[in-house]
């Protein structure tokens, strides 16, 4: 809580100066363009990436399976419209409404015990599907540090507030379960949702093609973490479907019962803390799209 405080005042801090820097100069007509971006982002993921790399991780502990097949979420496109209003040569305000996608689809085969606590080895058919969207309606502040002819150095800090969501999908097949070869099974559904306020800056050079167009290149950062809650939807084997609401929790959990072992990773949706003998190493799970940017845009002015 006090991170955030902080970060709040010293964006304050930093509006008031851009703003205090630019109107000391001139103060001229109002003027407005748009910029249609899009580019590559790098996020941090949290905790849904976090549990694919450990069930991963026990993956390779308690089977034959090798490891690094269950990719996570850190790539993929941003795509933004911003509105800007240059209020002086130097100074401009900002809105935007963008969208971010990432998803990502494992296939996992290989053999091993199943249960993983007896020696018999049995062939593994494993799907992990994790994906994140994110539709972030952000306002900012621009200063052009250096100008020339063609070129605009730039600053810009801002914040926002995302809406988000995540959904995993999770699949297990053992077809050769047992004596009598029946199929294992089990399926796991999650819809998960992160809303909040987030937090970005970066630098960027702009550059005049013709008088009322220009080509922007920006390098931003990001901060945006906060907790996920939503739905988990499971089946096993032959047991009718059960379906949670509440907050999603990440720790291990014993699933000797459905063969997975004492401390297996596993993702919780609970109205509170789970607590008991049954789960280790408990926590709230949020999700992360903190990161870095590398954006292109086009500017269009419009008068």
């Amino acid at each position: 809580m006090k991170k955030g405080k902080t970060r709040v005042i010293l964006l304050l801090i930093s509006v008031l100066f851009i703003v205090v820097l630019a109107y000391s100069k001139e103060n001229t007509s109002l003027k407005f363009s748009i910029n249609l971006k899009g580019g590559l982002s790098y996020i941090a993921g949290g905790d849904v990436n976090k549990h694919l790399k450990t069930y991963d991780d026990y993956l390779i502990d308690m089977t034959q399976y090798e490891g690094g097949e269950t990719g996570r979420l850190h790539f993929g496109p941003e795509l933004n419209g911003e509105l800007k209003f240059n209020i002086s040569s130097k100074l401009a305000f900002s809105v935007d409404i963008g969208y971010i996608s990432m998803e990502n689809r494992s296939v996992l085969e290989f053999e091993g015990p199943f249960p993983f606590y007896i020696p018999v080895n049995n062939n593994h058919y494993f799907v992990m599907s994790p994906k994140i969207e994110a539709v972030p309606i952000k306002s900012g502040i621009y200063y052009i540090i250096s100008s020339r002819s063609k070129t605009n150095f730039f600053l810009n800090v801002g914040i926002g507030y995302y809406f988000s969501k995540v959904s995993l999908y999770k699949q297990h097949v053992t077809p050769n379960y047992g004596a009598d070869f029946t199929v294992y099974t089990k399926e796991e559904k999650y819809e998960l949702a992160a809303n909040g306020l987030g937090f970005h800056g970066g630098i960027g050079l702009e550059y005049k093609l013709v008088n009322n167009l220009s080509l922007l290149l920006e390098i931003q950062g990001r901060f945006f973490r906060k907790y996920l809650s939503g739905t988990h939807i499971s089946s096993f084997w032959e047991e009718p479907l059960i379906e949670e609401k509440g907050n999603l929790y990440i720790g291990e959990r014993d699933l000797w019962d459905e063969g997975y072992g004492e401390h297996c990773p596993d993702l919780i949706i609970s109205q509170s803390t789970p607590t008991g003998s049954e789960f280790q190493n408990i926590k709230r799970a949020a999700l992360d799209l903190s990161g870095i940017l590398l954006k292109v845009s086009i500017r269009i002015k419009l008068f």
